[in-house]
C-alpha cells in the first residue's frame, strides 16, 4: 500500500535543515532572487517536503530554498504548510519523493542526477538503483551510467556549478575528470570568459591536452605563455576574435607542417582571383594532391546553356 504524504502546518523552528538530503549542496546558500521575488508576490506554492523525526521534529528533504524564501519574506511568521512523509516510511519512498519533487522544476542537471544518485547508493544496490530510478531521470538502465554520473562529485564546486547552469557540457565535464585540478580549472575560466559552446570547448580542450603532451608542460603551463595570454587579454578584440586566433595557433603549433601547407594552398588560390561563385578545396590533410572546384550558378537552366563548355574544361 503507497505511503501517502500529507499536508500539515508545521512550526519552522521544528524543521531542521541538515540539507543530508540536497542536491544543490554546490549552490551559494542565498535563495535565488528570482524564487524570493515570486513568494513575495504570491506566496509559497510548492511547500517544502519534511520526513517526520517524532511528535513535534522534522528534517528537511526538499525545498531548502523554498523553506528560506518563505522566512526571508515573512521572518514574524514561525507557520509553514509542509508535505509531511510519515516516520519510518521506507527509504526508497524517500528517493522517489525527492526525484519527483525535483523533476516538477525540469530535468534534472548532471550534477543533480550525481548528488540523488550519491544518496541513493548509500542504501540500495547498484542494480536496484539503475532499474528504479535511471529510466525516471532519462537515463539508460546501465550501472556504468551511476558510475560515470557519481565520478562529476569529484570535480571542483565551481565547476559543478557551470555543469548545473550548463556553461559546461557533459562530455566537456567528463574529459576534466582526466586532468589535474590546476588545468581543468584554467580552461573552465577561459569557458566560461570567452562564452564557449560545447564543440569549441572540447576543441579547445582537445588541442591544449594534446600540444602541451607533445612538450611536456602542463595545459596550465602551456596557456599561461605569452602568446596565449597576448590574445586571452587582448583588449580589443571580441570573445569570437580571441577564440578563433587562440584556436588558430594551437592548430599551427600541433600541427604545424599541415598549417604551413593550408598557408601556402591558401595563397596560391588567393592569387587566382576567383570570382565568388568559385571556390577550390583541398584533400583532407592533404592526403592526396587532387583539389575540388566548386561552381555556383543562379538556376539549372544556366548551367544547362553552359554544359557543353563545363564538360570540355572537365575532359
Amino acid at each position: 500500500m503507497p505511503h501517502k504524504p500529507s499536508f500539515e502546518t508545521i512550526n519552522t523552528k521544528t524543521i531542521e535543515d541538515t540539507k543530508e538530503w540536497s542536491l544543490h549542496p554546490f549552490l551559494a546558500p542565498e535563495p535565488p532572487p528570482a524564487l524570493l521575488a515570486s513568494i513575495k508576490r504570491i506566496g509559497l506554492l510548492q511547500p517544502p517536503i519534511l520526513l517526520q523525526l517524532s511528535l513535534d521534529r522534522y528534517t528537511l528533504l526538499c525545498g531548502h530554498f523554498r523553506l528560506l524564501s518563505q522566512q526571508i519574506s515573512n521572518p514574524s511568521d514561525t507557520q509553514i504548510t509542509c508535505l509531511v512523509l510519515e516516520k519510518d516510511i521506507p527509504i526508497n519512498h524517500i528517493l522517489y519523493t525527492i526525484l519527483e519533487d525535483q523533476l516538477t522544476t525540469g530535468n534534472l542537471s548532471s550534477i543533480e542526477k550525481a548528488y540523488f544518485l550519491k544518496y541513493c547508493l548509500i542504501y540500495m544496490e547498484f542494480n536496484e538503483i539503475s532499474e528504479c530510478f535511471l529510466p525516471i531521470m532519462g537515463e539508460k538502465a546501465q550501472i556504468h551510467t551511476i558510475k560515470k554520473l557519481s565520478s562529476l562529485l569529484t570535480l571542483e564546486p565551481e565547476l559543478q556549478i557551470s555543469i548545473h547552469d550548463g556553461k559546461i557540457s557533459g562530455k566537456t565535464a567528463q574529459e576534466f575528470l582526466s586532468l589535474p585540478s590546476s588545468d581543468r580549472l584554467m580552461l573552465h575560466d577561459i569557458f566560461l570568459e570567452l562564452e564557449l559552446g560545447g564543440g569549441k570547448q572540447n576543441r579547445l580542450l582537445t588541442m591544449s591536452k594534446d600540444l602541451a603532451y607533445r612538450v611536456g608542460k602542463t595545459i596550465k603551463e602551456l596557456l599561461s605563455g605569452s602568446k596565449y595570454q597576448e590574445i586571452l587579454l587582448h583588449l580589443e578584440m571580441n570573445k569570437p576574435q580571441k577564440i578563433a586566433n587562440l584556436l588558430t595557433i594551437l592548430q599551427k603549433d600541433l600541427f604545424p607542417q599541415s598549417s604551413s601547407a593550408e598557408e601556402g594552398f591558401l595563397k596560391r588560390v588567393h592569387k587566382m582571383d576567383l570570382p565568388s561563385a568559385c571556390s577550390i578545396t583541398h584533400s583532407q590533410s592533404f592526403e592526396r594532391d587532387d583539389v575540388s572546384v566548386t561552381l555556383t550558378f543562379p538556376s539549372l537552366s544556366i548551367v544547362e546553356n553552359h554544359i557543353q563548355a563545363i564538360k570540355k574544361i572537365v575532359k
